[in-house]
Parts: C-alpha cells; structure tokens; sequence
C-alpha cells in the first residue's frame, strides 16, 4: 500500500463542512476513492496553517506527526494563511517564504523512504463568489494579489527543486459554484471534488509510467 500525507490548511482539512463529513467529502477523501485500496491517503490539514515559521499553527508543527505514517508522497497544499494581515500579519513575513519553503523541502528529502512531493497552486480566492459582505469582499481584494506572488514562488521553487507542481488556482479561478456562498476562499462539496479530481489527474500523469505505480484509470 503506498502511503500519501496531504499537508495543507483548513483547505485541505475540509473546513465547513458538517461535522464527520471531511472523511468522506474533504479532498484527501475523495482522492482516496478516486485511488482505490492500493493507496492510503492520510489527512494532515490544519485549519489557519501556514508555512512560515511565524504562523499559528504552521505547517512546522506538523511534521512529526506527518513523518510518523512514512509517506511515499507528499502533497503540500499551503500559502492562502500566508496573504493574511491584520492581527496575524503574516504578510508581513512574506520574505521568509520562499527560504521556509525550501526549508520545507529538504527536510522532507531525507526522511527515509524519501518521499516524491508536490507542491500544489492553493485554490483562487474568488470575489464574485455570492453573498460575499464589503468586508470579506475588501480583505480578498488585497489579499488575492499576494496569494498569486506567492504561487509564482510556489513555481518556481518546484522548477529549482525537481518537485511537482499542481495547479489548483487557474483551473478552479472564476468558478464561484466552487466556493461557499458569503466565503469565497473555502471550496463547497463540488469543489472539493474538483480540487481531489485535479490532483489526481497530476499524481496520474506523473507516476502513471513509473514502476513503483499502480493508479488505476480515471
């Protein structure tokens, strides 16, 4: 059974949704079925996680428990908490990211197994997403500028450091049925359903010829 650890925030958690549903509608859930009983996808979001060491909670915290299940690979899904300003004011640490996030990664390279990683392109914050309030609205405004310099980072770090890159922002951008009405950052069931679907067309591209593989077809 190849082992899969989903790291991430609330996006990856599951965050809004009925209570007991994240272990049948969150997206490492749904991945899980799309995968079938040869794959294991364990859940490691954490709902306002970030990836500088700054944030609270950050993804930092997580790793002992992560490498606990021996992951084969590893999906990392972080940034959108790291556009945050006000009281939590990460923004303000946006230079830290990019050496954090290869912090990141060579840390993960010497676990033993080694595990592949893949860096995903956080979801889009979506403004005409319906019942967004002047408040929400205005605080996605400035922040969606932010989360799309930190996903040119993302690409780039995947480009330097030989890991893969997921798209999940441009494909899922001005889809407002997507997201949770009044939100507009947290996808709804269906998004979360694009978002497992994404993912494992991209694990299905790239490890669907290697030998150690066995995805079955979509």
């Amino acid at each position: 059974m190849i082992r899969i650890a989903c790291v991430g925030d609330s996006i990856t958690f599951g965050a809004h949704l009925e209570e007991g549903e994240q272990a049948v509608y969150s997206y490492p859930a749904q991945l899980q079925a799309l995968l079938g009983d040869t794959y294991h996808v364990h859940n490691f979001g954490v709902s306002s996680c970030t990836l500088i060491h700054k944030g609270q909670p950050n993804v930092w915290s997580q790793l002992p428990l992560v490498s606990a299940v021996a992951p084969e690979i590893v999906i990392i899904c972080l940034g959108t908490n790291d556009t945050c300003g006000g009281s939590r004011n990460c923004w303000s640490s946006k230079d830290d990211f990019p050496f954090e996030y290869r912090e990141l990664i060579d840390t993960l390279r010497v676990w033993s197994p080694s595990p592949r990683i893949f860096l995903c392109a956080p979801p889009p914050m979506v403004l005409d997403t319906p019942g967004l309030d002047a408040a929400r609205k205005q605080d996605l405004k400035e922040r969606q500028p932010r989360q799309q310099e930190l996903i040119a980072v993302i690409k780039e770090l995947a480009t330097e450091k030989g890991v893969g890159f997921i798209d999940l922002n441009t494909p899922m951008d001005k889809r407002p049925e997507l997201f949770r009405i009044g939100d507009g950052v947290h996808p709804n069931k269906r998004g979360y359903q694009e978002i497992a679907r994404i993912v494992y067309g991209a694990l299905l591209s790239t490890l669907s010829s290697s030998a150690d593989s066995s995805l079955p077809p979509r």
